[in-house]
């Protein structure tokens, strides 16, 4: 620790709010619009060169993030403006083991205010440590994105397949098909309560959650294990209680669904794996597809979809807030194949779900495992020769 120093932030990096771009003078474009939390769009013209890091200003604070082209960082974001001679990743990774969220010091929207955090006392080493301290945590996320970029092509194969299969209707023995009113023969439509038991779950109070047990999911849970993304900071409820439930009400199984049904609509989440795991009532609504595997993967990626999605909003109900109610999502029609081409497709879709499930299984162990050395190598306590 002898070549780690004190300074303060502001003798580290200098950080300047980013800049106002409203939503109608945005132009399609090629540069990142970086917001708090996430890229909002892509616009015609940028304000700082690459890499950009930012820390989450407004609304929602304290998140940081690193954009390795042009880009604009919005108003809602403090940027890097100078690094003073600092390398930039280990300055994107020091900043994330500062707890930077905490300090809010708006009174209605939380903000951070720059100055304030400027004057934050830290220990940093010197540049050569900084380099192999962010040579190590980069390779972690280097091999994340090359898993991330192989997911990305097998979604997109599973959806062009889906297209050709479903929209376009060109399915394996389409030629020697007849169609009778734009349905091939032997198809047919069924409502999805037809088919499937929807429900939601069983109310679970805010006295029920415990330090750790089984995993509860709410809608935002559900919605970034959809994107592949790892979950942090899960709420759990007891073994017992699970149990409970699993007993009398039964529980969510391998190849059921889980829709976002308030707010956020029509989010699906397969569950691919028999890991238990209970959630939240009212939010989302509970498919039991695993009743007819075969159906699930056809489902799940009708869900997903451009007609599934605007089966969904038609049948959405509310002004202020949206909402799919489980009558409603029962009503939901839905074009069905013949045997023949449905064992086919699960037969593809499974294969491709299960190469894909491995990759993200992958990169939550990476995560892991980079986000435990990320606090011990930013204090020193994990030497890098």
């Amino acid at each position: 620790m002898s070549e780690w120093k004190t300074i303060k932030l502001k003798d580290f990096v200098t950080l300047k709010r980013g800049y106002d771009l409203p939503h109608d003078k945005s132009r399609e474009g090629n540069y990142p619009v970086i917001a708090s939390t996430n890229i909002r769009s892509y616009h015609n013209e940028y304000k700082v060169d690459p890499p950009v890091v930012t820390v989450g200003r407004s609304g929602s604070i304290g998140k940081v993030q690193i954009v390795n082209k042009k880009a604009w960082p919005l108003n809602t974001t403090l940027y890097v403006k100078d690094s003073k001679g600092n390398n930039t990743n280990f300055i994107y990774y020091f900043l994330q083991t500062m707890g930077l969220e905490q300090f809010n010091s708006g009174a209605g929207v939380p903000t951070l205010n720059r100055n304030h955090i400027g004057l934050l006392k830290i220990k940093i080493p010197d540049i050569k440590k900084q380099e192999k301290i962010a040579n190590v945590l980069s390779t972690y996320d280097k091999l994340i994105e090359n898993n991330n970029r192989r997911i990305e092509v097998l979604e997109q194969a599973a959806e062009e397949i889906y297209k050709e299969w479903f929209v376009r209707m060109r399915f394996p023995g389409y030629e020697n098909t007849k169609f009778v009113k734009g349905i091939p023969e032997g198809w047919e439509v069924k409502k999805i309560g037809d088919i499937f038991n929807v429900s939601s779950s069983k109310r679970v109070y805010s006295s029920d959650y415990v330090e750790s047990g089984i995993p509860f999911y709410r809608s935002k849970e559900v919605i970034k294990l959809s994107n592949g993304e790892a979950v942090s900071e899960l709420l759990h409820i007891s073994d017992n209680k699970y149990e409970e439930f699993k007993k009398k009400f039964g529980v969510p199984q391998r190849n059921d669904i889980l829709i976002t049904s308030v707010g956020t609509i029509g989010i699906p989440l397969l569950i691919t794996d028999d890991n238990p795991f209970y959630f939240k009532d009212g939010n989302l609504t509970w498919i039991q597809s695993s009743s007819n595997p075969v159906l699930s993967y056809y489902l799940y990626y009708w869900l997903n979809s451009d007609m599934g999605y605007r089966s969904l909003q038609m049948y959405t109900i509310g002004t202020s807030q949206s909402a799919l109610t489980i009558t409603n999502l029962k009503r939901l029609k839905l074009l069905l194949p013949n045997e023949t081409v449905l064992h086919k497709f699960n037969d593809i879709f499974r294969d491709l779900n299960m190469k894909k499930d491995y990759l993200n299984q992958q990169n939550q162990n990476l995560i892991k495992q980079r986000d435990l050395l990320l606090p011990r190598l930013m204090n020193g306590s994990i030497e890098v020769k």
